[in-house]
């Protein structure tokens, strides 16, 4: 496979300030295309996207499946735990595309992490999660083989312990979260970012926020709900439909996307 050409507007995490509006892809803009998908990620960044999020699953064999559901019986034509699966019979699947007739008469296979990191590598910002216990540290293992350098991506998780080994490796880390419960175990674990869920209340967004977090909201697609979030000083979402997202913002803010 030929190495992957860098692009110029490839963001830098180093270069993103605290007034900057991040907006990230999530799960590949999943309103525009089959969800956590090659097609997605393509889509995605034909369409200018940068920051781009993926979902991964430990297999059978060890490999990293991009996948957010535990099964895979809601995106593909497949029924079972993705942990079930090895390499091989989860590639042998197919995403229902049907909802997206562009995409429907495609034969699509779900996403391998290491597919992602060798096609998007030196072009765009990855940021994925460590869904499963013990995923944590091949998705990092993964990202230093495929030479992901630490500015392009952040990591996250909701579970602490799977972003620690992010941490040691030198790449920023974003602990998910709904509530405002262990943010002093977060900050002493190394972790700079936090990810809220949209429905938290505004005295949570305030708690990460004054601990010192960098804060990103999921999943926003909702203006309302935007302007109220960067209200409370949250830097920026994940979204479904990040032009539809974007849009409407003052034309003086610096939107990294």
């Amino acid at each position: 496979m030929s190495e992957p050409t860098p692009v110029a507007d490839v963001p830098s995490l180093d270069a993103i300030g605290p007034g900057d509006f991040v907006c990230i892809a999530h799960r590949g803009a999943a309103a525009l295309a089959p969800e956590n998908t090659m097609v997605a990620y393509r889509a995605a960044y034909a369409s200018g996207l940068r920051l781009l999020e993926q979902d991964a699953r430990l297999l059978a064999d060890g490999a990293l499946a991009v996948m957010h559901d535990a099964s895979v019986d809601r995106l593909t034509d497949g029924r079972g735990d993705v942990r079930g699966f090895d390499t091989a019979a989860y590639r042998a699947l197919r995403v229902d595309a049907r909802r997206f007739p562009q995409f429907a008469q495609q034969t699509i296979a779900p996403a391998l992490f290491d597919e992602v990191l060798a096609e998007f590598r030196g072009r765009a910002v990855l940021v994925p999660e460590a869904k499963d216990v013990g995923s944590g540290a091949p998705m990092v293992a993964a990202l230093q083989r495929a030479g992901i350098a630490r500015e392009h991506a952040l990591v996250q998780s909701f579970l602490l312990e799977e972003l620690r080994p992010a941490v040691d490796a030198g790449y920023p880390a974003i602990y998910l979260s709904r509530t405002d419960e262990g943010i002093d175990a977060v900050k002493a674990a190394g972790v700079g970012w936090a990810g809220i869920w949209k429905g938290a209340s505004d005295t949570v967004f305030r708690a990460w926020i004054e601990a010192g977090f960098r804060v990103i909201a999921y999943t926003v697609d909702d203006h309302a709900e935007r302007d109220r979030l960067r209200g409370l000083g949250v830097q920026g979402m994940f979204s479904d439909d990040p032009f539809a997202l974007m849009a409407g913002l003052p034309s003086d803010l610096r939107c990294v996307y």
